[in-house]
């Protein structure tokens, strides 16, 4: 009977002491959904740009920058917020004149790339908007994933840079 009441208590003692551990007093961190990580930097996505071009029949451009810092329109012109940015720009090639559609456009750094391709796609790295200095790096290979979750698109990238850095992104 003292062995079964000394086994109790000390699972009693046990359980009290896990419970009451200050690992699941803390909040879990809280990830941002809109990042790009370039090696071992990792940057928050806050806004981005998005324009258009017809290049020859059948076949349009879109272009996609996004920036970790906020836009604002200056002269009918987006004009980063901040002096010094940072981003990841796409160049999509598609016969769907109004928006991209929605699926998998592959980068292989082709100098041809067809219908329902990624065309070209860089790193901005430390761009000084005032001097137009800094640093853009050609990504060599990459998949850039469009879904589209409640009536909005989400961009989600994975690939590596000429620097042979591994590059994510979700926004």
């Amino acid at each position: 009977m003292k062995l079964i009441s000394k086994l109790c208590l000390t699972a009693l003692i046990l359980m009290f002491f896990f419970s009451c551990s200050s690992d699941d007093d803390s909040a879990p961190p809280i990830e941002n959904e809109n990042f790009l990580k370039v090696g071992n930097q990792e940057f928050e996505l806050k806004s981005g740009s998005y324009g258009t071009d017809s290049l020859e029949e059948g076949l349009y451009a879109f272009g996609i920058t996004l920036y970790d810092t906020n836009l604002n329109i200056v002269d009918g012109e987006p004009t980063p917020e901040d002096n010094i940015v940072n981003g990841i720009s796409f160049g999509i090639y598609t016969d769907n004149s109004t928006k991209p559609d929605l699926g998998e456009y592959i980068f292989t750094g082709a100098s041809n790339p067809g219908e329902d391709s990624l065309a070209a796609a860089l790193i901005l790295s430390n761009i000084n908007v005032e001097n137009q200095t800094g640093q853009t790096i050609e990504i060599e290979v990459g998949i850039l994933e469009i879904v589209e979750n409640e009536n909005e698109y989400v961009l989600n990238f994975t690939g590596v840079d000429e620097e042979d850095n591994e590059i994510s992104m979700n926004y």
